[in-house]
Formats: structure tokens, C-alpha cells, sequence
């Protein structure tokens, strides 16, 4: 914002300055000139100066904080009427400050009082008009030329006196001098136009540059926070005079019927100029919150003293450098009387305030940044704003370089504008002007560049952990200072115009603290789905730098640990069980190396997988393996404490002798056992303890009919077991419980806490037919062939007969029931005759079989 010539709070002492100037009229026929005055006439422009008495550079009036005996004030014009020029004159009031001594003693009777009495605020304005004021008029010089007068003491109210038709000074004096209550009603006056002019100005600056990141409201926050005003939310459908309305009520809660100038009810408010003029014609042609008794004595003795003389209220705003144009409300002159318009500003006569910084400030280069600074006495925060010609001064170098510096909001608070200023890192300290005295910032200023977070990253462990719907975790960024972070974001990767999610942090020592390699952000992966996302780092500047961010998907379980692998084998296969396994990489144990099954391309949320075991040398039994599982693009494993358990050697089936009941009609082939007869075996066996589980199955699918378990000393109707010595076991059972012909029955031997030992096939179940008779008849079916009969049980398996094993004739029909016998049958055959020798044995095909089988049946 654009410093304000009406930006003065109240202090000891109060500049008074009034205008005796020609007709507005006349400024409208002058020429095209810049107009300054919002919503308002545009009166005169010139310049105040106030130059000390022992030399120095002149300096606007309004950064001026005391103006003392012997300083110069000095009058610059830099626009009058041309008509007016040659009568124009202006003369100087100025009313002395009180003694330092007497103004204490002053100060503290009216405290006193004050608090006897139960004063309030509003009635101590009352004692302004007590004061008794050293007045002295100056005088009348020529308005077209510079001119300069000598202030002959502390100015305490200072006025210009300006009149386009020349100017009687004495008059002049005789107005203050026999009326001293005038000085009091107009230092009110001036501060109340200080107030809304500086309201004016925010207004003004906001409908020129619109910003739309904050409404109107907020951008009015710091002259709020000037001027103690509690700025309303405003109905933005609400006229610009209704507006003005409320912000005048806001600004001004005493206001009033009548200023101490004018007279004239309240006007219509333009409504084409916006709601800064809307404030300003409001306020400056309108009451503005003096008591009605004050006024109207003013009014009087204006119309006593100078009886055509239509004097008008004024406020000033900015114009050019260091000058100022008078505004006042548009109006037509009244008849037989001269306008004269008035304006005020107050003078602080305030001494330079004593600042220093509570601790190091760290400031980064190129950015604008908002400091705390500490006052030694109460209030001076207040005056704080009136410090010019701000200076970075190097603690090497001890060079100075100007900065740009704005009091922020609260009081105690400094903007520095680095933005535009080159200064290399370092220290310095801060150092400004006091008038024309130095005054100096105690505490160090650390200059330092922003962050660099080109090499920044997410670090190892930080990123292991962001794993989809895991919660909060705190991501840990190195490779950078991140001290000048102020906001961390996070956005999908790719979606340029999500809005990201903002994030909260953490600096180990808080912002702006010095180096700061290390910054910790909370993420919740509670919601977010597995993907490549980006943090996004904004510094102090404005700038913005993103840095990679994976969250993975869900890490895989495994569940039914402990897995086993016993001593004494070479490899072992296990078979991993649990939820996502096509995301493990590899696993590892101490004395023992694992080999994973491999995954395809396509398998997803894998529940099963396929692992090789290697014991090493050094595995002894009963050691429990802690597993760690190497995770798909994660560094940091998995920890399984309880993994692998190492047992003894498993139990094992070393041999297999059988022996049938009963030797079948039907001849055996090697590794055929037959089903539904009674089968024993003798077991060879190692690495068994007192209470085996011997495990019946077969070891080919679809064969199967019921597994058989059995322990020791077991006996069922189908099987029995017992040991045979040490290392011995003997069953006996009918394999033809456990499978179908074709099964491949298999044997294996369970020791609880060691593991099963590999099957072992103990062979092939086969069902045989059982031919009781054999008879041929003389029944000839052809040249060669006879009819006969086959009687016995299961025949239907049967598909050809012969007399060898080579050459089978296919049997006739399908096998008749024996009457009276449920189990017995007859099958019709064909066989030639004679038969290759006296008592030949009959061969039989089962069918789906390509040679026959030697029977015990002979013609």
C-alpha cells in the first residue's frame, strides 16, 4: 500500500494546516492534470517541506516527527489556478508544544483527575479544549513562489494560511488570539480526517488493483489494525453509500451532525465514483463527530471574523513524491464570499522509540518477510511506522544497503521487501532514520538463500512406509535447508488440476531458525490408493518445487508360520501361504537360503507360492529362523521373528516286502497288488519315534476312494498295524479300501514336531477275476472255434480269452448270473479246438489290456 500523507496517529504535538485557496471552479478550466481526488473536487497540489535548523535534506511534513525551534518549513506550489497566481498569498500559523516538564506535571494532574471523576474517553476529548496555546502567525508571502518560514518554536499546531485575493494576517491573529478553543475542535478534526483519509486511500488502492484471493474486508485488514478498527463484513449488493454508511459508523462511532467548518447537511453520494468516493464525500461534506457546542461556536466566530469568507473542509491525498492535493467536496460557491478550504495533520513530537529483535532473524534472500521486533516502552509500537530511509547494514563489511520496510499488523511487526534488493548471505543489522537522527534495530539479521530442492528427496525408511491404508506416517525429506518452507501439499502425479491436499509439518526448530536439514510431513494413507503422488514444497517467495512420492500397495502377509525344514535333506519345497505373494522379491534366514517359485505376468493377490529350502551346515535342531522378506520397490524388509523352525530328519520308508493271503487265479504283473484281498507288508523304517502316523493314500488323482490313517496297534475290520521290531512296521489291508484298480497306493510315516516322510508307493491296486470252472463244449461256432463257459465272480473285467498269451478271442456277451448264488456268474467264451496240448492253462485279456494273463484255470 502507497504510504499516506493522512497516516498520523495522535501525539504530543499537532501539525494545523489551512487553506485559503481560489475557487474550484477555476481548476476545472486549468488544463488536463492528474486527478488524485477520489469521488471529490480536486483543489490545489503543492508540497510541505520541513528542513532542521542545523542543514540537512528537506523532508515531507508528513515523516516528520518533530518540528523544533529554527527548523524550517518549507512551501513548494506544483499546481495554482493561473488566474489566481499573481494575488494567491499563504502565511504560517504555528502553536508552540508545552514544556516537557510542564506537559508531565499536566499529564499526571489530568490522570488523576481523570480517574477521581470516573472520566470516560469520549468527555477526556473535553480537556483539549483546556489547554492553553502559544500561538504565533507568521507571514503572508506570495502562493505562486517557494517560500520558507522559521518555525520560532516546537510546533505544537502548525497552519498555512492560503488566499487567492491576498491574505490579512492580522485578521488571521485575531481569530486565534481571542478565540483559543478553535485550535482544540480542529485538532480533532484532524485526526478524524487523518482516519478516513487513510480509509480513503485502502479504498482507493483496492478498486484500482483488485485482488482476487481476498475480498474487501480483508483488504482493509491493515488499515484496521492502524487504526484499531474493527472492519464489518460488507453486503457487496449494497449501494457504495450504503457501504459507506457502515464503514463510517465503523470508523467513526461518535460520529455527529456538524464538522468545524461547514455547515451543510449531508449530500447524495456520487454513486459512478465507487465506494472510496462514496467515503470520502460522506465524511469530508458531511459531520464528522465534533460536540454541537464547539461546532457552533466555530461557526460563529467564523461569521464574525470573517464575514465573506465560506470556509470549506479538506482532506489531502498522495501526489507524486512528496506532495499532496487538497480535495473537497464539489460544491457551488455562494454569493458575495471567498472559499476557503481547510486541511490538518498531526505532528507526533514523538522521540525515535527504542527497538530491538528478540532473537536472530533468518531471512531469506529475494523474499518479503514479517519480523518481530520489541519496544522498550509501551506504545511506541504505535509510532514505529514513522521510521524512514530503512538500511540493511553488513556486520563485515559494515555497508549499507536501503530495504524496502513496511509496518505490518500487529504494531511490533516489520515487513522487509528483499525482492528487489541483491545482498549476499550473511549478517547485518537493521538501521533507519528518526527524522534526520539514526536509529538503529539492536539484534542480529540472517540473510540466507532459499532452500535448493533440486537434490531433496523422500528418505529410505520414510518411503518403505507409505503403504496404502496404513495410516498416518511422517515422510522425512532431506537433501535440502528447509527452513523458509511455509506450506507442504500433496496431488496426484499427472493431475495438474486437482487441487492438492494440504498438508501439516514440522522443522526440527521451527521456521526461519537457521539450517533445517530435515523436514517431516504427515501423510494418512488411510484413503489413498496405491500410485505416484508428488509432495509439493512452497518456500517464503511464492515458489513451488515437487518431489516424488510412491505410496505402495498393500504389503503381503504370510500366515501358518512357522514353515518346517528338517535336518539331513539336501533341498526342501514348502508351499508359502497368505495375501499378496507375487509382491515378494526374495527372503532370507541366517543358515538357510531360500528359493522362491516363480510368479507370471498376470498373477495378482497370489495366496499360494512355491519355495525351495537349503539348510546350512550350521542349522541345528530346534533353532526357530527369523525371516526377513524383501518387498517389490521397498528397501527395508519385512520381519518375520518366528519363520522357519529347524526340525530333526524326517522319518523315511526304507523298504517294502509284501506277502498276499492268497494266491489270486489271475497271474500278478511286477508292482500289482490285488483289491479285495487281504495284502501284508514289512516296513523298513527310519527317523520314528514311539507314535508314527502311517498315512494310506493314492498317489495318482482320481483313483482314490478313502484315505486310511493308522497308528500302531490300530485294528479295523479293513487293516491292522503293529511294529516289527526297532525299526519295523507291519500292516496288513485290503487296498482295495483305499482305491480303485489303478491306484498307486502310497505309503507315508508322520512323527509329530519332525514332519512326513516322501510317499512311497507300495504298488499298483488291481482288481482280478476269480475263475472257479472252465468247460468247453461241443458246440462248434465255426471251422475252428467251440463254445464254453467260464464260472466264477468279477468276470465282467474280462475281455477276451486264449490258450497264450498272444492271441485272445473276444468273449461272448456279458457274464450271466448263477441262480441261488448273488455273487457268482457264467461267461459265455469262444476257443478253438483242439487246445495246443493236454490240460492247457487259459490265458484272459482284461479289458483295455494287450496280453493276456496266465490263469490257474486248465482244460
Amino acid at each position: 500500500m502507497k504510504k499516506s500523507l493522512l497516516r498520523f496517529r495522535p501525539a504530543e504535538g499537532v501539525l494545523f494546516l489551512a487553506a485559503f485557496i481560489l475557487p474550484a471552479t477555476a481548476l476545472l478550466a486549468s488544463g488536463p492534470t492528474p486527478f488524485p481526488c477520489v469521488g471529490s473536487l480536486d483543489v490545489s497540489r503543492f508540497k510541505l517541506l520541513v528542513q532542521p535548523a542545523k542543514g540537512g535534506t528537506p523532508l515531507p511534513v508528513q515523516e516528520v516527527n518533530i518540528i523544533d525551534a529554527g527548523d524550517k518549513v518549507k512551501y513548494e506550489p506544483l499546481h495554482i489556478p493561473p488566474a489566481y497566481r499573481d494575488k494567491a498569498k499563504v502565511a504560517l500559523i504555528l502553536v508552540a508544544a508545552p514544556k516537557p516538564e510542564a506537559k508531565k506535571k499536566d499529564d499526571k494532574a489530568k490522570a488523576d483527575e481523570k480517574k477521581e471523576s470516573g472520566q470516560t474517553e469520549e468527555s477526556g476529548k473535553e480537556e483539549l479544549k483546556e489547554a492553553k496555546a502559544d500561538i504565533h502567525v507568521l507571514d503572508a508571502l506570495p502562493a505562486k513562489d517557494a517560500e520558507t518560514w522559521t518555525a520560532p518554536a516546537r510546533a505544537s499546531v502548525l497552519g498555512v494560511v492560503f488566499g487567492p485575493h491576498g491574505l490579512d494576517v492580522k485578521k488571521v491573529s485575531s481569530l486565534v488570539d481571542k478565540n483559543p478553543d478553535l485550535i482544540p475542535e480542529l485538532t480533532q478534526y484532524a485526526e478524524q480526517t487523518a482516519k478516513v483519509g487513510a480509509l480513503v486511500e485502502a479504498l482507493t488502492e483496492y478498486q484500482e488493483e483488485p485482488d482476487s484471493d481476498r475480498d474487501l474486508s480483508a483488504a482493509l485488514a491493515g488499515f484496521g489494525s492502524q487504526y484499531n478498527v474493527a472492519i464489518p463484513k460488507l453486503d457487496v449488493s449494497a449501494t457504495p453509500s450504503q457501504q459507506a454508511a457502515v464503514l463510517l459508523q465503523a470508523t467513526m462511532p461518535s460520529l455527529q451532525t456538524l464538522d468545524p467548518i461547514s455547515s451543510t447537511p449531508m449530500g447524495m453520494v456520487s454513486q459512478s465514483a465507487g465506494l472510496a468516493g462514496a467515503v470520502a464525500t460522506m465524511f469530508f461534506g458531511s459531520p464528522v463527530g465534533l460536540a454541537a457546542g464547539g461546532a457552533a461556536l466555530f461557526l460563529n466566530l467564523r461569521t464574525m471574523v470573517f464575514p465573506d469568507s465560506d470556509f470549506r473542509s479538506a482532506f489531502a491525498q498522495p501526489f507524486q513524491t512528496d506532495g499532496m492535493a487538497l480535495c473537497a467536496k464539489n460544491e457551488a460557491p455562494k454569493p458575495r464570499t471567498r472559499e476557503a478550504y481547510l486541511w490538518m495533520m498531526n505532528v507526533p513530537n514523538t522521540e525515535a522509540p527504542a527497538g530491538s529483535l528478540a532473537e536472530t532473524a533468518y531471512l531469506p534472500i529475494g523474499s518479503k518477510t514479517t519480523i518481530k521486533v520489541s519496544i522498550a516502552k509501551p506504545g511506541d509500537p504505535k509510532i514505529l511506522p514513522r521510521a524512514h530511509g530503512w538500511e540493511l547494514v553488513s556486520a563485515k563489511t559494515h555497508a549499507d544497503v536501503p530495504v524496502k520496510v513496511q509496518c505490518g499488523s500487529p504494531d511490533d511487526s516489520l515487513e522487509l521487501d528483499l525482492t528487489q534488493t541483491k545482498l549476499p548471505p550473511g549478517e547485518y543489522h537493521l538501521a533507519a532514520l528518526w527524522d534526520w537522527e539514526p536509529l538503529q534495530v539492536k539484534g542480529d539479521v540472517d540473510l540466507r538463500p532459499l532452500g535448493d530442492f533440486s537434490k531433496s528427496k523422500i528418505s529410505q525408511e520414510s518411503a518403505d512406509h507409505l503403504v496404502a491404508g496404513t495410516g498416518t506416517v511422517k515422510v522425512e525429506l532431506t537433501g535440502a535447508d528447509f527452513e523458509f518452507v511455509d506450506k507442504v501439499a500433496m496431488a496426484k502425479a499427472g493431475e495438474k488440476k486437482a487441487t492438492p491436499k494440504d498438508l501439516s509439518f514440522d522443522l526440527p526448530k521451527g521456521a526461519a531458525q537457521g539450517d533445517q536439514e530435515t523436514l517431516v510431513a504427515d501423510v494418512d494413507t488411510s484413503t489413498l490408493a496405491a500410485g505416484n503422488y508428488r509432495l509439493i514444497l512452497s518456500q517464503s517467495n511464492g515458489a513451488s518445487h515437487d518431489i516424488p512420492m510412491v505410496i505402495h500397495p498393500p504389503n503381503p502377509t504370510l500366515d501358518g508360520l512357522p514353515e518346517r525344514a528338517n535336518l539331513g535333506e539336501s533341498q526342501q519345497t514348502l508351499i508359502l501361504r497368505g495375501t499378496r505373494l507375487e509382491r515378494i522379491a526374495r527372503v532370507t534366514t541366517p543358515d538357510a537360503v531360500w528359493s522362491l517359485g516363480a510368479v507370471k505376468s498376470d498373477d495378482h493377490e497370489l495366496t499360494e507360492r512355491k519355495a525351495v529350502v537349503k539348510l546350512q551346515a550350521a542349522a541345528h535342531r530346534g533353532d526357530m529362523l527369523a525371516a526377513s522378506v524383501f518387498i517389490q520397490d521397498i528397501d527395508e524388509p519385512l520381519k518375520f521373528p518366528d519363520a522357519l523352525e529347524v526340525a530333526g530328519p524326517r522319518p523315511k520308508i526304507s523298504g517294502v516286502s509284501l506277502s498276499l493271503a492268497q494266491q489270486p487265479d489271475v497271474q500278478l504283473d511286477q508292482g500289482e497288488i490285488p483289491a479285495g484281498a487281504v495284502t501284508s507288508f514289512s516296513l523298513a523304517t527310519q527317523n520314528i519315534d514311539a507314535h508314527p502316523t502311517l498315512s494310506l493314500t493314492c498317489a495318482n488323482e482320481g483313483y482314490i476312494k478313502s484315505p486310511l490313517v493308522l497308528h500302531p496297534g490300530d485294528r479295523t475290520a479293513a487293516a491292522q498295524l503293529d511294529f516289527s521290531g526297532e525299526d519295523g512296521l507291519f500292516l496288513s489291508v485290503d487296498p482295495g479300501e483305499v482305491g480303485q484298480s489303478g491306484c498307486q497306493l502310497a505309503a507315508m510315516l508322520t512323527t509329530d514336531g519332525v514332519g512326513t516322510s516322501d510317499p512311497v508307493i507300495l504298488g499298483r491296486l488291481i482288481r482280478l477275476p476269480r475263475i472257479e470252472k472252465f468247460t468247453l463244449s461241443e458246440d462248434k461256432v465255426d471251422s475252428t472255434l467251440y463254445s464254453g463257459n467260464l464260472t466264477g465272480t468279477d468276470l465282467q473285467i474280462i475281455e477276451k480269452t486264449g490258450w497264450d498269451p498272444k492271441t485272445g478271442y473276444p468273449v461272448q456277451g456279458i457274464p450271466t448270473p448263477v441262480p441261488g448264488s448273488a455273487q457268482e456268474q457264467t461267461l459265455k467264451v469262444e476257443l478253438p479246438w483242439p487246445p495246443p496240448s493236454p490240460h492247457a492253462p487259459i490265458y484272459v485279456w482284461l479289458r483295455g489290456e494287450t496280453t493276456g494273463r496266465l490263469t490257474d484255470v486248465k482244460y
